[in-house]
Formats: C-alpha cells, sequence, structure tokens
C-alpha cells in the first residue's frame, strides 16, 4: 500500500511535461502505464516525492507509417503494439514480443515507453528492439529532439541514456525488408512472468547477415555475432554456430531468483537455435 504523500501532475500536452521535467529533472517520477512502478511503490521500492502521468497526453499514442520506419509513441499500449496492423506486417519480432507480455489486464494498460524506459533486462521488447536496429526519441525543454539506438540507449539494468529532463516519446523501428524473417521466443518458468532468457532474429531469405539479440543475459540485452552463418542456407550447422554466438555474447550472464548465470547461457544456446530456426522459416516462406 501507497502510504506517502505524493505530488501529482497530470498535464494534457506534451510541452507541459517536458516543462515539469525540466524543472524538477530527477525528483520527477514519470508515469506511463504503471505496471512497474505502481507494483514497485506499492513494496516501497520505489517513493517518488512528485509523479508526473502522461495518461492525458494524446500527442504519443499513434503508430505511423514514416518510409522506411514504423513512428510508435511512446503511450501505445501493449495490447496496441501486438496487434496494430501496420506493426504486424512491418515490425512482426515487436509484435510477437508484446503479445507475450505479461497477462491482458498488463497488455491493456502498459506502455511500450513505460517498458523501454524501465529498462528491466528480461522484458520482452528490447531483444526486439535490438535485433529491428530501432531508435529511441527522447525530447526535452532544453535540448529538443535526439535520436539514440537500441543498443545505445539500453545501458545497464535498469539504467538508459536518458537524462533525467528527457522523455521517451517515440520509438521508430525500420520496416523488415521483403523476403526477410523476424521471430520472438522467450522461456519463462510460467506464463506471463518475466522471461529467464528471450530472443529475437531476424535474417535474410538469401545469403548471411541478419541480426541475433537476446536479453535476461546481463544487465542489457546483447547481440551474437552471426556475421557470415547462413551463406548457404540455415543448416544445422550454421543454426548451431548461432547458438555458440550466443553462448558467447552471454558471458556477461547473471545469476538471479530465477536461475544461475551457467543456466541463463546454455538457455542462450537453445533459444537461438530456436529462434533462428523460425526467423529463417519465415524467411524462406514466398
Amino acid at each position: 500500500m501507497i502510504s506517502i504523500e505524493i505530488e501529482f501532475s497530470s498535464p494534457d500536452t506534451l510541452p507541459g511535461v517536458l516543462d515539469i521535467l525540466a524543472e524538477y529533472g530527477d525528483d520527477a517520477t514519470v508515469l506511463s502505464g504503471g505496471m512497474s512502478l505502481l507494483p514497485m511503490m506499492n513494496l516501497g521500492l520505489a517513493t517518488p516525492d512528485r509523479v508526473v502521468s502522461l495518461n492525458r497526453v494524446g500527442t504519443l499514442c499513434s503508430v505511423t507509417d514514416d518510409g522506411d520506419e514504423l513512428v510508435i509513441g511512446s503511450r501505445v499500449r501493449h495490447a496496441q503494439v501486438a496487434a496494430d496492423p501496420l506493426i504486424v506486417r512491418h515490425c512482426p519480432a515487436l509484435s510477437s514480443a508484446a503479445k507475450r507480455i505479461g497477462d491482458v489486464q498488463v497488455r491493456n494498460r502498459g506502455t511500450i515507453g513505460g517498458s523501454v524506459s524501465h529498462a528491466d533486462p528480461s522484458a520482452d521488447y528490447l531483444p526486439a528492439l535490438l535485433a529491428s536496429g530501432a531508435d529511441i526519441v527522447l525530447e526535452s525543454r532544453s535540448a529538443g529532439r535526439r535520436r539514440v539506438s537500441a543498443a545505445e540507449f539500453f545501458v545497464d539494468l535498469m539504467l538508459t541514456a536518458r537524462e533525467p529532463t528527457e522523455l521517451v516519446t517515440e520509438i521508430r523501428v525500420p520496416k523488415l525488408q521483403p523476403g526477410w524473417g523476424a521471430a520472438y521466443i522467450r522461456f519463462a518458468r510460467i506464463e506471463g512472468s518475466f522471461a529467464i532468457v528471450n530472443a529475437a532474429a531476424i535474417l535474410p531469405g538469401r545469403g548471411p547477415g541478419g541480426t541475433l539479440a537476446l536479453g535476461g543475459v546481463g544487465g542489457r540485452p546483447v547481440t551474437a555475432d552471426i556475421a557470415g552463418l547462413g551463406e548457404s542456407g540455415w543448416d544445422d550447422a550454421s543454426v548451431a554456430a548461432a547458438g555458440d554466438a550466443a553462448f558467447e555474447a552471454s558471458a556477461n550472464a547473471r545469476g538471479d531468483t530465477m536461475s544461475d548465470a551457467e543456466y541463463k547461457r546454455e538457455m542462450a544456446r537453445v533459444h537461438a537455435r530456436r529462434v533462428v530456426r523460425a526467423a529463417a522459416a519465415l524467411a524462406a516462406q514466398p
């Protein structure tokens, strides 16, 4: 139960939010869907003095086609990410990740921007964004807009490149190229819990290339080096090599209450193989 006094603000415009962040910086905590912040407050793990709600800022709720990429507003709910026709068609790994988040209540309340900003290393979006080459757009009153690649945005355990006066306003995701395949999988003890390991792969229909990213194996999502693999197709040897690359990329895995570090590395190997097979199969479809 929350038993502390909190200064609560709910501006109805983005400039109003940025004004508050400019004034209070670290002393202001942003509330989007609340699926991470409110449980932490209930447990006493977060005790903010000032909460700034985004729930009246309608300009952050859209999904738009911007040529070679999709622009996803930070307040777009997980359920919309899972079902939006543009995302399903052009960013299928992200859509698949959204479908696996929490339970139906969480998916209908939580937001992509909130999950990205919280940066739990086991969160479903993180490897999908990393594999897709997504950018995170940040805005502040003093510095304006800046784009940060997902690889640079996720720094460590619940630590990002966002400055205290900045707000995540958009996630910009490159569209899947024609003839490529994208897949996302996760491994968890029970449905709806955070993943022990999760993985996303984006592969071309022919030739080497593509990306493989993993979550849950350290303080931030990581990419596995699969350059040169799949040149003659994704046969058993190439798939096994991708699994080995995932094992190496997970060298900094950390144990937690769900498993130890070595188990995470082995599961990274297993699920890297599975996600590569899935992405390759989709790329091979006419």
